[in-house]
């Protein structure tokens, strides 16, 4: 799985994660720290299809607190899961979510990192291999490094 985290480049080696869940809907997630970071949400099973090439990852988020972010994520999917008759709308990323399956990687901030930061040059990176932005997110962030990178 780490292969699909090789979109990242001078952040930290892919083998640095901090964290790992394996299966987020069921996890337990007292062990997740409580610092800020990045945190990367991908498929265990399926690759989607992006405009330059396939990859897992489903999301790409950032939180003041990991924990409290992922449980939050957790609740929403578990929420979807139960929803058998599509009685509800639900966020695409917690669709792709309850249907392919949700592996979650982190970084925690380091020093003087911001986990907004982090997060925009997440994005920009994956969106700079595969052409466009992983299937659960928005545009806001990338917008952030899209500017940052114009100055």
């Amino acid at each position: 799985m780490k292969r699909d985290l090789s979109f990242i480049k001078e952040f930290r080696p892919v083998q640095g994660i901090d964290g790992e869940v394996q299966n987020l809907e069921d996890a337990d997630l007292s062990e997740v720290s409580t610092d800020g970071g990045v945190y990367i949400i991908a498929s265990p099973k399926t690759k989607f299809v992006y405009p330059k090439g396939g990859s897992k990852i489903i999301y790409i988020g950032q939180a003041n607190d990991i924990r409290r972010r992922l449980k939050e994520h957790q609740r929403n999917l578990r929420s979807a899961k139960k929803d058998r008759y599509d009685e509800s709308w639900h966020f695409d990323r917690y669709n792709y979510m309850r249907y392919h399956g949700a592996q979650v990687y982190y970084y925690l901030c380091k020093g003087r990192q911001e986990s907004k930061n982090l997060e925009s040059r997440l994005i920009g990176m994956f969106y700079d291999k595969f052409g466009s932005m992983p299937v659960g997110n928005g545009a806001r962030s990338f917008e952030c490094y899209v500017k940052e990178n114009r100055i």
